[in-house]
């Protein structure tokens, strides 16, 4: 991947009634050949962003460049950006291959090379055998295939994914997943992915832009992402968290220590933005925690400690997932593995749950702001019926 930006937006914000932003302050860099993920909330922004590259709607301040390029004066057909749409789009009348052909036709692409352009798209995602089937006659997961397909075989720069998978059950869509992936991987293909779906996310991404309110909250691989969130909102919506809220007692360069509604006090690495007296929370994932006796419990200064009593066991196959009740009123899950499943308290029974200081993080509570009514999900109106003319020619 190449370490110039490819598609860039620079100061980006969206407002429909020209006081609320959907989208504020967006500042934004995708390399060729990356797979970026828009992740985040309903009413987060990720949508609106989307539509804005795809040409369908205008940033209201800002500018959006591909290749180095503005895209303001450019529709939506003249910007060479694919586009897959959640409920696939495609032409009930048609064929599977003239379906495909549909963008290399209106592109005038003699016939003759459109047919040669199909049956590579087809064989792309291994529904060569289908040309000729409609698509009442394919599956779900064979639909969004073929929809796939129509998006790439006119060799785009970039491909444009809203939820693409969101109609699928979870045997397809982990399938589809997979298969974006390889072609994502074998064709060097840019990408730009709408989802809320946090799994997804980080799965299939090098990188993952965190929305809410607006506004980016972070933009980082998934691991970063993962182990070491910016703030409370990414550390809750970016997989499964344990959050305790307290108040800030200490700081320095590395540690925050933070005092609990109990007066206990617990220690992690310090996040951006904290100050001594400020209200925050520790993040601690459910895996990262463990259960011991209290005799067995180290005084170390590198390890956390708290009594809990144990209010549910749940049994999860490869795991189990332990709920336990603070002394302060707060709740804390421990994933035990099932290997350890011996070693499992009774229920009601008072235990110890204990982590490392290193393995958790002291974050900064989000501030939030008003935002517009219009929904981050709402489809501008020329595109309310996702036509197949839009999405396979964008």
């Amino acid at each position: 991947m190449s370490s110039q930006p490819f598609i860039s937006f620079a100061g980006v914000s969206k407002s429909y009634d020209g006081v609320h932003a959907v989208v504020e302050g967006l500042d934004l860099d995708v390399a060729k050949g990356e797979f970026v993920s828009l992740l985040g909330p309903s009413g987060s922004g990720k949508t609106t962003t989307l539509m804005m590259l795809a040409g369908f709607e205008s940033p209201t301040q800002g500018e959006i460049r591909l290749g180095g390029k503005r895209l303001d004066d450019k529709p939506p057909h003249q910007r060479d950006i694919g586009m897959v749409f959640q409920n696939y789009a495609l032409f009930p009348h048609m064929t599977i291959a003239e379906n495909v052909a549909f963008p290399l036709s209106v592109r005038k692409v003699s016939r003759s090379e459109q047919k040669v352009r199909v049956q590579r798209a087809l064989e792309m995602v291994e529904l060569p055998q289908l040309a000729a089937r409609r698509p009442a006659q394919l599956s779900g997961g064979q639909q969004q295939r073929v929809a796939l397909a129509r998006a790439l075989v006119f060799e785009p720069s970039v491909v444009l994914m809203d939820e693409p998978l969101g109609a699928l059950d979870k045997r397809l869509r982990e399938s589809m997943q997979y298969e974006i992936m390889r072609l994502h991987r074998e064709l060097s293909l840019t990408i730009v992915y709408v989802t809320h779906d946090q799994n997804e996310a980080l799965t299939m991404s090098d990188r993952v832009a965190v929305f809410s309110d607006g506004r980016i909250q972070q933009a980082a691989t998934p691991t970063e992402l993962y182990e070491n969130a910016q703030n409370a909102f990414v550390a809750n919506f970016v997989g499964e968290n344990n959050g305790l809220t307290g108040r800030v007692s200490a700081i320095d360069d590395t540690w925050a220590t933070l005092v609990l509604a109990s007066g206990a006090t617990i220690r992690g690495r310090c996040g951006s933005g904290l100050r001594a007296g400020d209200t925050a929370m520790l993040a601690l994932r459910p895996e990262r925690a463990h259960l011991a006796q209290a005799t067995d419990v180290a005084t170390a200064g590198d390890a956390n400690a708290l009594d809990a009593n144990v209010e549910e066991l749940v049994y999860c196959g490869d795991h189990h997932r332990v709920h336990l009740k603070l002394r302060h009123g707060d709740s804390v899950v421990v994933k035990v593995p099932n290997t350890q499943h011996h070693n499992l308290p009774a229920l009601g029974q008072t235990t110890t749950v204990t982590w490392r200081c290193d393995d958790c993080k002291v974050l900064a509570m989000p501030v939030t702001r008003g935002v517009a009514a219009t929904p981050d999900s709402a489809v501008p109106s020329s595109l309310s019926s996702a036509s197949p003319l839009i999405a396979g020619v964008n």
